[in-house]
């Protein structure tokens, strides 16, 4: 009797999980196509940031329409396991940025040098920082770029994370869709697409490179995510390891790098940055139940 029931619970979920996911891909498309179409007819680069509002905003109408609440985005931050994991997040786009860029500068397919003038480097030169040698002046960058800027990117990073992260990726694994997180990579990656095609993000010489660059860099970055998100239980340690990663490699690492074509190599669609990225997610998910999905 208890086993039946206990079915027919799991059952229930599963079918919520699937209305559920319905629904917020449904608003999602439609919100998607209403943003994407002001984004390329007017090329406005401060509408990219209300566009990344959209999944959450798709998320919080879909837990309303259901009457789904929203205990389960898990914004939990009191355990050493989510602390750990908030580590993780700051260190590896830090990580993988330095492996790749490395590779790129000492191969001769891009050339280093250090940035001037920005932000942050007109924060060392008023406290004379720019006197230090230039490895150790660039790590320092690095490591201020990551944390900082996590800080000031959280919001418009949240404004995906609690969709995506917060709320896709959970109803894909309850509703007991096949590979949940390769599913949910590929539909981050797609929504990406319209953006990059408007060459206003990832702009390169060639579009197809650069959407496919998308793919093969977002897809195994979802496992990564995917990874700090089910492991620790909140959504805070993705939306910190999204909002770093947006600040190091947007930031210190491209402002230090020239080279023509370099964008095929390096960067958020970069060929060698694909093949880092998926370096470690196979690493981290070899140590985790996670790496059946």
């Amino acid at each position: 009797m208890s086993s039946h029931a206990e079915t027919s619970r799991t059952e229930d979920q599963v079918q919520r999980a699937r209305t559920g996911l319905r629904l917020f891909l449904g608003i999602l498309l439609v919100l998607s196509i209403i943003m994407n179409t002001a984004v390329i007819l007017t090329q406005s680069i401060p509408l990219i940031v209300v566009y990344m509002f959209t999944p959450t905003l798709s998320s919080i109408l879909a837990r309303i329409l259901l009457r789904e609440g929203f205990k389960d985005v898990s914004f939990r931050i009191g355990s050493m396991k989510i602390w750990k994991g908030i580590g993780l997040a700051l260190l590896i786009p830090m990580i993988i940025c330095a492996i790749t860029y490395s590779i790129a500068w000492f191969s001769g397919l891009a050339s280093f040098h250090l940035p001037v003038g920005g932000t942050f480097e007109k924060f060392y030169h008023a406290l004379g920082l720019q006197y230090l040698p230039t490895p150790l002046n660039f790590v320092l960058m690095v490591v201020v770029a990551g944390i900082a800027g996590s800080l000031l990117n959280l919001i418009p990073v949240m404004g995906e994370e609690v969709g995506w992260r917060g709320y896709m990726l959970t109803r894909l694994v309850h509703a007991k869709v096949k590979r949940p997180i390769l599913v949910s990579g590929l539909i981050w990656a797609t929504w990406h697409v319209p953006i990059v095609v408007s060459g206003l993000y990832v702009g390169g010489s060639s579009v197809l490179l650069s959407v496919l660059g998308i793919y093969l860099c977002i897809v195994p970055f979802s496992y990564i995510i995917a990874h700090l998100r089910l492991t620790t239980g909140s959504v805070w340690p993705a939306v910190i390891i999204h909002a770093a990663w947006n600040s190091v490699i947007q930031g210190p690492f491209t402002r230090a790098t020239t080279g023509n074509h370099a964008e095929i190599w390096i960067g958020e669609s970069g060929l060698i940055t694909a093949l880092i990225i998926s370096i470690v997610a196979v690493i981290m998910f070899r140590t985790t139940k996670f790496a059946k999905h």
